[in-house]
């Protein structure tokens, strides 16, 4: 049986990128494909930090799916358990970009394959072995993939594997607010780690201030919880210490994986202080919060969550050069 520093699970999609900023998708006709899906894009930005990652999920049996395959294993992810499944189509997400960089999102989805997943994908032994295991949030929206991932949750029963979450909430896909807030709620309560920017922040706790979502985030298994709020840095908040970080400006291009290079990057800083299921400080959190913030900022100036992910020496020279 292999181990893994990360495995990541859920959905490896076609991100189509506008490349038309300020027209809207219902304006732009030029767009770029990009290899794209929240976990996926992590677990490149890990395997950039060269951490030993495997991903599982499912893609068609189409040109596409063969794309995103060629796409992880360049990256030298272990594609072992991402299978291709007939009858089901690789997932397409239209994106359009404003002039500030941010993205508006419309799926193009007809039975769509990472929906198809199993928990029978991997074995139990890989994934108690496994230090970091991230989900991804997409398939929780679907009532028989969310069996699936709940499946995948129970079984891990090590004391030495992390759950990491990032409920990216996707209104559209959702039956509604009400189930999003309900199934969202319930899957971030198993994390150890828990990311979210400031709006999903807000929703999932139902309040309105910082003070009030810091308050009321902290669940049981909760170690480490993460907010981001793009050019305005993150909080970092563990059982002792709340650690607001100064973010970075920079000239945004496409703030697409912004949020998933920043979540790579707060795992490979969990993983090397090597005690997370201890007290990290309030300088370690600082440490860690302050190259999150860097990874993201790096990848909000390039196209393509997938296409370029920073590397250590990248953030190192980044984080020297905005500071020194």
């Amino acid at each position: 049986m292999k181990k893994y520093d990360v495995i990541c699970i859920g959905e490896l999609i076609i991100d189509m990128i506008s490349q038309e900023p300020g027209r809207s998708l219902s304006e732009a006709e030029n767009f770029s494909k990009f290899a794209g899906g929240a976990p996926a894009n992590v677990a490149v930005g890990l395997a950039n930090f060269d951490r030993n990652v495997a991903f599982i999920g499912r893609v068609g049996d189409d040109s596409f799916g063969k794309y995103l395959r060629q796409k992880m294993e360049k990256h030298s992810i272990n594609t072992d358990y991402l299978i291709a499944v007939r009858g089901h189509s690789t997932r397409l997400a239209y994106v359009s970009i404003d002039e500030q960089g941010e993205r508006s999102f419309e799926f193009l989805e007809k039975s769509p394959a990472d929906l198809a997943l199993m928990a029978s994908d991997i074995s139990q032994i890989e994934l108690n072995q496994s230090k970091v295991i991230h989900f991804g949030s997409l398939g929780l929206a679907d009532t028989k993939a969310r069996k699936e991932f709940i499946k995948i949750l129970n079984v891990v029963n090590s004391t030495d594997t992390l759950i990491s979450f990032d409920p990216n909430y996707r209104s559209s896909l959702w039956k509604s607010e009400s189930e999003a807030y309900r199934v969202l709620n319930a899957f971030a309560a198993k994390a150890h780690i828990l990311k979210m920017d400031i709006e999903e922040a807000k929703f999932l706790c139902n309040c309105h201030s910082t003070d009030e979502i810091l308050k009321s985030l902290t669940f049981k298994t909760s170690q480490i919880v993460a907010i981001t709020m793009g050019e305005n840095g993150c909080i970092l908040k563990n059982r002792k210490y709340s650690v607001k970080i100064p973010g970075f400006k920079v000239n945004v291009v496409d703030s697409t994986g912004c949020g998933d290079a920043f979540m790579a990057a707060l795992i490979d800083g969990i993983i090397s202080f090597e005690k997370t299921h201890k007290s990290l400080s309030e300088e370690e959190l600082y440490t860690i919060g302050t190259r999150a913030n860097a990874a993201g900022a790096i990848a909000a100036t390039r196209y393509g969550a997938m296409s370029n992910p920073p590397t250590r020496s990248e953030i190192d020279q980044f984080i020297k050069s905005e500071i020194y």
